[in-house]
C-alpha cells in the first residue's frame, strides 16, 4: 500500500506524541512545582501538564493537522494576492485583472492554485480550492 507524505507525516506525529506521553507518566501522576535556579540566579518554577493525553488524543490531534495546515495556506495564500493587489494597485493606478499581471509586475512569485483574481481585482477561491 503506498502511502501520501501527509499519511506518513501523521504516523510519525502520531507515534512520536504517544511516545511523549508514555514519557511523561500517567494521567492520574502527580507531582508538586519544581523549583530551581537558572545560570543568572534566578528562580524558575515549573509544572508539569495537568493532564497527559493518550495515544488516542494524540491521534485526534495529527488527523487534525493538515485540515489546519489546508486553512493556514488559504489565509497566506489570499493575504499574499490581496496585499500584492494594493501594491499593484498603489503602482500602477488600476486593479490586476489576474496574477499574470502581479507575476509580470514582480509582486510575486508564481500564480495561486488557490485563487483567483477577478476582472474587476477580487480575490476569490478558484474553482475546486478548498479555500472558502
Amino acid at each position: 500500500m503506498v502511502r501520501s507524505a501527509a499519511h506518513r507525516c501523521v504516523l510519525v506525529l502520531a507515534v512520536a506524541l504517544a511516545g511523549f506521553g508514555a514519557a511523561c507518566g500517567s494521567p492520574d501522576s502527580t507531582s508538586s512545582d519544581v523549583a530551581g535556579s537558572d545560570a543568572v540566579g534566578a528562580t524558575v518554577v515549573t509544572s508539569p501538564p495537568a493532564r497527559v493525553g493518550s495515544v488516542g488524543d494524540a491521534i485526534e490531534v495529527a488527523a487534525g493537522a493538515p485540515a489546519k495546515a489546508q486553512d493556514a495556506a488559504c489565509t497566506v495564500d489570499r493575504q499574499s494576492l490581496e496585499a500584492a493587489s494594493e501594491l499593484y494597485l498603489t503602482l500602477n493606478g488600476a486593479v490586476p485583472t489576474s496574477q499574470t499581471d502581479l507575476v509580470d509586475a514582480q509582486l510575486i512569485k508564481e500564480a495561486s492554485v488557490r485563487f483567483e483574481i477577478t476582472t474587476e481585482g477580487a480575490v476569490v477561491p478558484a474553482p475546486g480550492s478548498p479555500c472558502t
